[in-house]
């Protein structure tokens, strides 16, 4: 008899993904956000304006066909979420808390006939956990992310600096809700080694984390032919460009890099409203922001790029550099990348807030193809093997197993 999961994720859609590679072994239901019907579909296009983008595409991923009958819209907190960010910008952490506590109460209803109750961290709150929990269910609570007091030592002095502001930290009342979900359950679920070791630093049990790194579509899986460079060195960014992701670190790398006379083009591919101030601060040369493309999109600049560069300053594990590395591509990344990386053999890890160590990563890379190709090939090896969405989903039914069977 397959093990009854109910999987509710109010937000990112990785859970959705994970639904979908989890639907042939186990009985599952998903309940989630807004999904359109044919009553409040024209919604879409009043929501993308307020986000700045098109969200037809990402709406869809909520509705994969295996999924169908089994997938559960809370709306409502939704759209209060993207009615506040627009008209009320300054109170997020306030907001982005009352969203999730209506969505975790409104979900009540649903939470029924199931033997897990896996959780994304923050949709758990206004009374789900305890829902679950008194209908004898055990608790999987899924987090992505480093300790907020992680986030707050590395990034409050980088946004302050760049009079940002900054709401990831300790005294934000959503990420007090989200460590408050992480404490209440059973297993605590992360992304990667890195995000496992900064719940230990703040004294969380050992014994109720478990890690299961993201899969990656295997369409993904060995872009990368030719490692070749051409008269010029093509360096490729992809996801959200920020002061989270190193942005700033970034920048400064490459005016070291125009000082030293090397011949580079940058490619940003992502979002980059939040930074258009630094961007203007550092007015980089050769670089070129390429904004939000389709997923299927971006395999394009990974099989033309030289190198892969991700200087974050906190992630859980990068989902954006794992489709580098699987492409083949050489990835200069830091640790706090989360990123499945052994130093010189499957890439590059350099200490974060250090242009130093990234100019010269590039500098090495840029001067040895055979370097470049040995790690890039490796990169790509040790994720297909062991970073499928199959290999994932096996690995989450396996803890769902062990925990029934604790």
């Amino acid at each position: 008899m397959k093990i009854r999961v109910i999987i509710s994720t109010f937000g990112p859609l990785h859970l959705i993904k994970s639904a979908e590679f989890l639907t042939p072994i186990v009985d599952i239901k998903v309940i989630q956000g807004w999904i359109p019907n044919r009553f409040n579909k024209f919604l879409l296009f009043y929501a993308s304006k307020i986000v700045g983008r098109d969200l037809s595409k990402s709406i869809k991923k909520r509705m994969p066909a295996c999924l169908e009958g089994r997938n559960i819209s809370v709306a409502l907190p939704e759209f209060y979420l993207w009615f506040c960010r627009y008209f009320l910008p300054q109170q997020s952490s306030r907001v982005a808390l009352r969203a999730g506590k209506m969505y975790g109460m409104l979900s009540q209803k649903y939470i029924k006939n199931a033997d897990i109750f896996h959780v994304r961290s923050g949709s758990g709150l206004g009374g789900a956990i305890e829902k679950a929990r008194k209908d004898g269910m055990r608790i999987v609570v899924d987090h992505s992310i480093a300790h907020p007091a992680f986030m707050d030592k590395q990034l409050r002095n980088e946004y302050i600096n760049n009079n940002v502001r900054f709401d990831l930290g300790l005294d934000s009342s959503f990420w007090q809700g989200v460590l408050d979900d992480c404490n209440k359950t059973d297993y605590l679920l992360v992304n990667s080694s890195f995000v496992k070791n900064t719940f230990l630093k703040q004294g969380y049990d050992e014994s109720r984390i478990k890690v299961v790194y993201l899969g990656v579509r295997e369409d993904f899986f060995q872009l990368k032919k030719n490692y070749a460079k051409r008269e010029k060195l093509k360096i490729l960014f992809t996801g959200s460009f920020g002061f989270r992701k190193g942005g700033e670190y970034l920048l400064k790398a490459l005016q070291e890099l125009d000082k030293r006379g090397v011949a580079y083009e940058m490619t940003v591919v992502g979002s980059y409203e939040g930074a258009k101030y630094m961007i203007e601060r550092y007015k980089p040369n050769y670089i070129n922001f390429v904004g939000h493309i389709l997923q299927d999109d971006l395999k394009k600049y990974l099989s033309e790029s030289d190198i892969y560069l991700f200087p974050s300053l906190c992630e859980g594990c990068a989902s954006s550099a794992m489709e580098a590395m699987a492409a083949g591509l050489p990835v200069i990344a830091t640790l706090e990348s989360g990123l499945p990386i052994d130093n010189d053999e499957n890439g590059i890890i350099i200490p974060s807030k250090n242009v130093e160590k990234i100019v010269d990563s590039i500098i090495k890379l840029s001067e040895n193809e055979n370097y470049r190709r040995a790690i890039g090939i490796k990169a790509a090896e040790i994720i297909s093997k062991n970073y499928t969405w199959q290999n994932y989903a096996t690995k989450v039914n396996e803890i769902y197993s062990s925990l029934l069977n604790h």
